[in-house]
């Protein structure tokens, strides 16, 4: 007999919170409802914020919602941006233009 005892490994309990969770698979109709209501303007931000943040939704769900939420924020930032730029571009278009001809049209009868 040995000196040590016997090491018997335990496994932990499933209902702890760091068990795997349990995947629940999706039909495809659920996924194309999903992806119709994105195609609405202003369904769409409603509908994603509710897959984002919404207690009982799918994990694949919830991060198709926050990777397009996060599209969208990003594509309005650039959106913003070039609008700032080719407004710019446009003044000063135009103030080159109105410098290059006279302004003062005087008619000789």
């Amino acid at each position: 007999m040995s000196q040590y005892p016997q090491y018997q490994q335990q496994l932990p309990p499933s209902n702890l919170p760091y068990a795997a969770p349990q995947q629940s698979t999706e039909g495809l109709g659920s996924w194309m409802l999903a992806i119709f209501l994105t195609m609405i303007p202003l369904v769409n931000i409603i509908y994603l914020l509710v897959l984002a943040f919404g207690g009982s939704i799918s994990v694949a769900k919830k991060n198709f919602a926050r990777a397009t939420l996060i599209w969208m924020v990003i594509g309005i930032v650039l959106s913003i941006l070039l609008a700032i730029l080719f407004a710019s571009l446009g003044i000063s278009l135009f103030n080159e233009l109105s410098e290059t001809y006279p302004t003062n049209y005087e008619y000789n009868y």
